[in-house]
C-alpha cells in the first residue's frame, strides 16, 4: 500500500500539497492519504487552569477546521484518506506520525522564501528535511508578502546584530 502523509494547516500552500498528491498518486488504487495537523502544546501555566479533556476537545476542533478544505478535496475525488492530529514541535511531530502510520512519503507545502528568511525562522520544512529518512516532497506555493519577505528578517537581523554588539562590548 502506498501511504502518503500530508501535513495540513488550512493554508493555500497545504492545499497545493494535497492537490499535488492527488495528481501524482490519486490514480493508484492502493494509495491511502493521511492528513495530519499539528497543534501547539499549551504552556504549563495555561494548561493548569484547564482540564485535559477541555484541551483535547479544543485541539481536536482546531485540527478539524484546519483540515476541512483538504478533507473536502479528497472526498470530492473519492480517495481513501484518514485524518489525525498531533501536538508538539511541527517537524518532529510530523515525522513521528509518519513513522507511526508506516508512511512511504511525506508531501508538504511551503511558501517560497529567500535565504535570509530561512536563516532567521524555524522552518517546519527545513526541520523535516533534516530529520526524516522518509522521502519528503516539497511543493512550493506562492511567494511571501513583501513585508514578511524582507521586513521581518531584516528586523531579526538588526536585533541579532545589536545583541552581538552588546555581548562583544
Amino acid at each position: 500500500m502506498n501511504k502518503i502523509l500530508i501535513p495540513v494547516d488550512d493554508s493555500k500552500n497545504s492545499d497545493m500539497a494535497v492537490k499535488h498528491a492527488v495528481r501524482t498518486y490519486g490514480q493508484d488504487p492502493n494509495a491511502h492519504f493521511y492528513l495530519c495537523n499539528v497543534q501547539p502544546t499549551l504552556y504549563t501555566h495555561i494548561s493548569k487552569f484547564l482540564t485535559k479533556q477541555t484541551i483535547h476537545e479544543w485541539q481536536a476542533d482546531r485540527a478539524k477546521l484546519a483540515a476541512a478544505s483538504a478533507s473536502a478535496l479528497l472526498e470530492k475525488q473519492g480517495l481513501n484518506f484518514s485524518f489525525s492530529y498531533v501536538t508538539g514541535d511541527k517537524g518532529e511531530a510530523i515525522y513521528d506520525e509518519a513513522i507511526r502510520l508506516g508512511c512511504n512519503r511525506i508531501v508538504i507545502g511551503t511558501s517560497k522564501k529567500n535565504s535570509l528568511s530561512r536563516l532567521f525562522e524555524n522552518s517546519t520544512t527545513a526541520k523535516l528535511l533534516e530529520i526524516s529518512d522518509i522521502p519528503v516532497e516539497v511543493v512550493t506555493g506562492n511567494s511571501l508578502p513583501v513585508l514578511e519577505r524582507w521586513g521581518i528578517p531584516a528586523l531579526g537581523a538588526g536585533a541579532a546584530t545589536a545583541l552581538m554588539a552588546v555581548v562583544i562590548d
